[in-house]
């Protein structure tokens, strides 16, 4: 039986360590803090015994990498899967705009969609029809030099479209602005949600909170297979013999006894092992992050009544129904890193007046304001370059990630898509 190393215990490492598990592979899984789950995870509110995520890290029914992994660790049905696409986006005032398709005559149910959008006028939503049209004729080397704004001015969209429609996929798919992000990477977002089955275009909410949903079915199913884990051991060095990497060196251990190891922490944690190793051989890209701004708000008699709202042309980009709670991401947060819980909830309580006339201060019992500073990478030009030279000098040493290129931005189902190419890769050499 071949003995895998793997390097870090969030999404990616525990789906790369499943996958691998999965195919009767030995794995033993190291991670350097106390605990799993890496950047997505649940924590208990003991003041009012409930838990809330760290982040709100949004999934779609085009996460067919992640629903497989969530299968495979008997999760999948903690999820709430809508059968076609449903958002209710709200305006100023609280009126609703609804953007929902059939459950039939796909695709032609997501053009109906578009045309009873009440959001935009009747021009906009043409015009977007237009851009669908386009983009399946579209080639990835017209867009790899483009940003998603040049290329929205490009095919002649409306001021009104772009600020009601283009922004908002795109701040909250790509987690940066128009005038920053890839548009070819936004094009293979689109492509993924709108061209793959009615399903692919569904927001996908989960019935539980992330440590529930994955970190503790990983766990059971990896005890199960008979693999080690690991808390609180940080890898800190890596000694190499010619194309191999022979030893991993932790703060608490040596391990050379493997035949692989898979590097699942972010770029940043990996440059500084490689730079303790001496090792200048491993292109680590070059990217930016984003942050993301999550608040949570305990209520009394929470007025609330859909499992998600999209936020037309506000701070707010999305609000989701934890039922004692709701959970208000902020993607792109730059300005709002530095300041005061007291100056963001200020912020956050005037919009939900201005947007839900049901809102009011006094109704909230309690809050967590939670900063992902490094949230994501800025899918820009750039990256698509850097991710590109993405390559392992070593025989045994892969790579795992949303950072990888898996052609991706910056999302669960990149990290566990690097996973399954990880064990693709493995079992290539065998």
């Amino acid at each position: 039986m071949k003995k895998i190393l793997v390097i870090g215990g969030g999404f990616a490492g525990l789906t790369s360590s499943v996958f691998l598990s999965n195919k009767n592979f030995k794995v033993t899984l190291l991670e350097s803090s106390p605990k799993f789950g890496g950047r997505a995870y649940s924590i208990l509110n003991t003041k009012q015994k409930s838990f809330y995520d760290n982040g709100q890290h949004i999934m779609m029914g085009c996460y067919k990498d992640t629903l497989d992994f969530l299968s495979i660790i008997n999760s999948r049905d903690l999820l709430d899967i809508p059968s076609s696409l449903s958002i209710n986006f709200v305006k100023r005032g609280g009126e609703l705009a609804l953007l929902k398709a059939s459950q039939y005559h796909y695709p032609f149910n997501l053009v109906k969609a578009i045309l009873n959008f009440k959001g935009l006028r009747t021009k906009s939503r043409i015009k977007i029809i237009d851009f669908f049209l386009d983009l399946l004729c579209c080639y990835s080397c017209d867009l790899k030099n483009k940003t998603v704004i040049m290329w929205l001015k490009e095919k002649k969209q409306t001021e009104e479209s772009i600020k009601y429609f283009w922004e908002i996929l795109v701040v909250g798919a790509l987690n940066t602005t128009i005038e920053k992000a890839s548009a070819l990477i936004f094009a293979e977002i689109l492509k993924r949600i709108f061209f793959d089955g009615n399903q692919s275009a569904t927001i996908v909410i989960s019935k539980v909170g992330l440590t529930e949903l994955y970190v503790e079915p990983s766990i059971k199913f990896l005890t199960e297979k008979g693999s080690e884990l690991k808390l609180s051991e940080k890898v800190t060095k890596f000694e190499t013999d010619g194309n191999k990497i022979v030893r991993v060196l932790t703060e608490k251990n040596i391990y050379e006894n493997f035949d692989y190891i898979v590097s699942a922490i972010p770029t940043y944690a990996l440059s500084r092992i490689l730079e303790n190793s001496k090792i200048k051989s491993l292109p680590i890209p070059n990217l930016e992050y984003s942050p993301i701004l999550n608040v949570h708000l305990w209520l009394e008699n929470n007025p609330f009544t859909e499992a998600f709202y999209g936020l037309l042309v506000s701070h707010i980009h999305w609000i989701f129904n934890r039922g004692d709670h709701i959970s208000i991401t902020i993607s792109s947060a730059e300005s709002l890193m530095n300041c005061s819980d007291e100056e963001i909830l200020d912020l956050i309580y005037s919009d939900l007046e201005i947007f839900f006339p049901i809102f009011k201060p006094s109704l909230v019992k309690d809050f967590k304001v939670i900063k992902e500073k490094r949230a994501t990478f800025i899918p820009d030009i750039s990256s698509v370059y850097n991710r590109e030279e993405i390559n392992s000098p070593f025989d045994n040493l892969l790579l795992a990630g949303d950072w990888t290129n898996s052609f991706l931005p910056a999302t669960i189902e990149s990290a566990v898509l690097s996973a399954k190419q990880v064990l693709d890769k493995i079992l290539e050499k065998q």
